[in-house]
């Protein structure tokens, strides 16, 4: 799947689509959401699960790897060779 198609998915789809087929790199816990990286078909999903509502708050697909600065201590790269 390339991103342009995934973005046009629903939420509930890309929340299943990436949990079936991403590779989870990285998750930065928070006080009311977590927020979690996976790898995806040559792109990036971020998940955003709002630990209050015990819900996805929200889901974003990109390729900049400027948004990754953020991860970066989180990230274990060995599972992008897994």
């Amino acid at each position: 799947m390339d991103i342009e198609i995934f973005l046009r998915l629903s939420i509930s789809h890309q929340a299943q689509y990436t949990w079936k087929y991403g590779n989870h790199l990285a998750r930065k816990d928070g006080f009311q959401f977590n927020h979690d990286l996976y790898y995806l078909d040559k792109f990036f999903v971020e998940i955003v699960y709002n630990l209050e509502l015990g819900q996805v708050e929200s889901i974003d697909g990109f390729i900049q790897s400027s948004r990754l600065i953020t991860y970066v201590q989180h990230i274990d790269l060995q599972k992008l060779y897994s």
